[in-house]
C-alpha cells in the first residue's frame, strides 16, 4: 500500500510537471536590454555589441555600439532617447520576427535609408536568438534587466 501511494504520488508530480513545462509560454522581457556581440574592428581591438529594447506595445528599438555595460546604455538608449532603428516585432509561439528601419533616427542623414528584418526563437533562458536579414550566422542576444 505504501508502495503503490508513493508511486501513484510520482506519477501526478511528473504528469504535473510536464504539463506545466509544456504549457510555459516563451516570453520577450521589458525590463532590461537584449545584447549580443556582433562584430569588431580587429585591428583596433573595438569589439560591437548590438543592443535591443523591447516594449510591450509591440515596438523595439536596436543600437550598436562599442560598449559591454547595459547599465551605463540603458541610461540613453531607447524610446523618447538615442537608437538607431525602430521596429516592430511578431511573436508565434517560441518564434519571433522584427522588421526594424531607421526613418525616425538621426542615423538616417549618414546612413541612407535602411531596412533590416531579423528572423528567429525565443528561448527559455532568457535569450532571443537570431538571424539578421539573409546572413546565415545566428547571434544570440542574452537579457540583462535594466534600469
Amino acid at each position: 500500500m505504501k508502495q503503490t501511494l508513493i508511486f501513484v504520488t510520482l506519477l501526478i508530480t511528473t504528469t504535473f510537471c510536464s504539463y506545466s513545462q509544456a504549457e510555459t509560454k516563451s516570453t520577450i522581457l521589458f525590463d532590461g536590454l537584449y545584447i549580443a556581440k556582433t562584430g569588431g574592428v580587429p585591428a583596433a581591438n573595438i569589439e560591437i555589441f548590438t543592443y535591443m529594447r523591447f516594449y510591450d506595445d509591440g515596438s523595439v528599438y536596436l543600437q550598436s555600439v562599442s560598449s559591454n555595460d547595459p547599465q551605463s546604455v540603458s541610461k540613453w538608449f531607447g524610446r523618447d532617447k538615442k537608437f538607431s532603428q525602430k521596429g516592430i516585432y511578431k511573436i508565434d509561439g517560441s518564434n519571433i520576427i522584427i522588421h526594424f528601419n531607421n526613418k525616425e533616427s538621426e542615423d538616417i542623414k549618414l546612413e541612407g535609408s535602411v531596412e533590416t528584418t531579423y528572423k528567429g526563437a525565443i528561448k527559455q533562458n532568457n535569450q532571443i536568438c537570431l538571424i539578421r536579414d539573409k546572413e546565415v550566422e545566428e547571434k544570440c542576444f542574452i537579457f540583462s534587466k535594466t534600469p
